[in-house]
């Protein structure tokens, strides 16, 4: 036997086997691949799942939180009711009836007390060193009542330059006595004190209501809160996560796709 045979001899076989080989760890490599794929996207369907998850605690914090502000809100509000007994020795007065005390949890800021009597108009006012002029604060319980502290002040006739319009203080017995102030997160309220009715609510971010004139001078744009951090962490943490979310559907798409393919 040459050397020739002996090699093709000896070749074949060993062809073979490689071929076997070859082929055996092509299918290795495949179910490899497979397996390797279906974990990838067991992995990305969890990761996808957690993403989702993330998104519903973020979306539920965000309620949690508007909620909890909310609360804040209401247990901090003013509430400014008339009182019926006029102090002594002023009965006689046109605004003998105006003694207005706050009954809220929370301070009633920048009180103003519109009247319409008699055809003439009268506002409240603090005490200062000179006159009248200063502004009126209501911590719970307080009162307001005409005297040397505070006092109702003569402002002018009815549709005069001073007027603040009917949508302040009307000349109706129901709407001749309203009072303003805002709380301590800027919401701004309307009492009209001889109906009792709940207040009107202008809540700070709002269009500005019929009566906001109220205010004289009128409420402060330096003391107009600026959005808070909280609201804009929130909402770009929602975008965020919504975003990432979509981005890793995809992927989980363009994955098995591959994987159906091969």
């Amino acid at each position: 036997m040459t050397w020739t045979l002996i090699v093709q001899t000896l070749a074949t076989p060993v062809l073979a086997i490689a071929a076997i080989v070859v082929a055996s760890a092509s299918v290795r490599l495949a179910r490899h691949s497979r397996e390797l794929g279906a974990h990838a996207v067991k992995l990305l369907d969890l990761n996808t799942a957690m993403l989702e998850a993330a998104a519903d605690h973020a979306h539920t914090a965000g309620e949690l939180a508007e909620e909890t502000r909310e609360d804040r809100v209401v247990a901090a509000r003013p509430l400014l009711v008339r009182l019926d007994e006029p102090p002594p020795g002023i009965g006689d007065e046109p605004w003998a009836a105006v003694r207005v005390r706050n009954l809220g949890n929370g301070s009633a800021l920048n009180v103003v007390i519109w009247m319409f009597a008699g055809g003439k108009l009268y506002r409240s006012a603090g005490a200062e060193a000179q006159g009248f002029t200063g502004t009126l604060h209501l911590a719970s319980g307080d009162t307001f009542a005409p005297g040397p502290a505070q006092n109702m002040l003569y402002v002018g006739k009815a549709q005069g330059n001073l007027d603040p319009g009917t949508a302040v203080v009307g000349d109706s017995p129901a709407t001749n006595l309203t009072a303003y102030c805002f709380d301590q997160f800027r919401n701004r309220y309307k009492f009209t004190l001889r109906t009792a009715d709940p207040p009107d609510v202008w809540e700070r971010g709002t269009d500005a209501p019929p009566w906001a004139g109220a205010w004289d001078p009128p409420f402060s744009l330096g003391l107009e809160p600026q959005t808070r951090p909280t609201d804009l962490t929130k909402s770009m943490s929602e975008r965020d996560v919504a975003r990432l979310v979509e981005e890793l559907h995809d992927v989980l798409h363009d994955l098995q796709s591959a994987v159906a393919g091969e």
